[in-house]
């Protein structure tokens, strides 16, 4: 499998205001809630991680890229060889998932993870 795309993440400083702008205005779906984090998207061609920060804690460097490798242990150290700093990982995450995180060239902050089970199923919680 190439690297594919799976989801933006971005930190917000209220759940319920998030969902309110996201889902109530917006009208985009809720693909999965955790509470404290929640996936949303539209006509599944797209996800967007959102997860709850302290107030004020919120990073202002924009959503987080997100992608799918076949192995990210393997992934790291291929971007090693190109002197690219990993700041994070690779370390196993309670939902199944082994991260690593680095900065693109202008300092955006990515992720890049391998899983063996299903991720960011595009239907909304209602239809699933």
């Amino acid at each position: 499998m190439r690297p594919h795309l799976t989801h933006l993440f971005m930190e917000v400083g209220s759940m319920e205001r998030a969902k309110r702008f996201w889902l109530d205005a917006l009208g985009l779906q809720l693909l999965d809630d955790r509470g404290v984090y929640i996936a949303i998207g539209g006509n599944g061609g797209f996800a967007i991680g959102i997860e709850q920060v302290p107030e004020g804690r919120v990073s202002s460097e924009g959503p987080e890229i997100t992608l799918r490798v076949d192995d990210v242990d393997a992934t790291v150290e291929r971007l090693k060889s190109f002197d690219i700093e990993i700041e994070e990982g690779p370390v196993d995450q309670p939902w199944q998932a082994r991260h690593a995180w680095l900065r693109d060239p202008d300092g955006r902050r990515m992720s890049i993870y391998s899983t063996d089970t299903p991720t960011m199923a595009m239907t909304s919680v209602e239809e699933g």
